[in-house]
């Protein structure tokens, strides 16, 4: 199956100030709808990635790598924020499990909540989570989301971690199901410029 690749420009988001959440939000929700939603719901799972974990890469070249390979995780020298909490238990990718349509995405995982109130938009809240997350989680600066990475959900197993509370699946999680196949899962791609 191709994977759609889509390019969109929104250069108001810079981290020059705190992010307008909401709107940058809003139009990423808005171009996972038109691009992967369906006129019924389909489940996906939505990874963001920013280019300052992947300093060698540009859009292009990382999303080349995701292509190839299923994953952005192409260096197993290279250990991400809380590896040692999560390595343990297999987790190959962290993804927001989604439901989407033409017209609405939505997540269960997703509670409303942004640095700087509440929201209905699933990526307004991961905009919220990249510019306050990473001071707290691993001393580092904030992020901007520069890729997204749409999975196809059914590719994906969900893994509980005994510290993630309650969580119900799908679960943020994950593995592929099928190892020798992950570039299977990825739907497509969103450049964000």
């Amino acid at each position: 199956m191709p994977v759609t690749v889509v390019t969109m420009s929104l250069p108001t988001y810079d981290l020059t100030a705190p992010p307008d959440a909401e709107a940058v939000g809003a139009a990423l929700d808005d171009v996972i709808c038109k691009n992967f939603g369906q006129d019924g719901e389909r489940e996906i799972a939505i990874r963001s990635v920013s280019l300052i974990d992947h300093p060698t890469h540009t859009h292009d070249s990382l999303g080349e790598v995701i292509r190839a390979t299923g994953t952005d995780r192409y260096d197993p020298e290279r250990k991400g924020p809380l590896h040692e909490a999560y390595d343990r238990y297999g987790v190959e990718l962290h993804v927001v499990p989604c439901v989407v349509s033409a017209t609405s995405l939505s997540s269960a995982m997703c509670d409303g909540r942004t640095f700087y109130g509440t929201t209905e938009s699933v990526m307004a809240e991961a905009v919220s989570d990249f510019y306050v997350g990473p001071p707290v989680d691993r001393d580092g600066v904030p992020l901007r989301i520069d890729l997204l990475t749409i999975y196809d959900l059914a590719h994906l197993e969900g893994i509980p971690i005994p510290f993630h509370g309650e969580e119900t699946p799908p679960l943020s999680a994950c593995r592929f199901r099928h190892p020798d196949r992950r570039s299977e899962a990825v739907l497509g791609l969103i450049k964000v410029l």
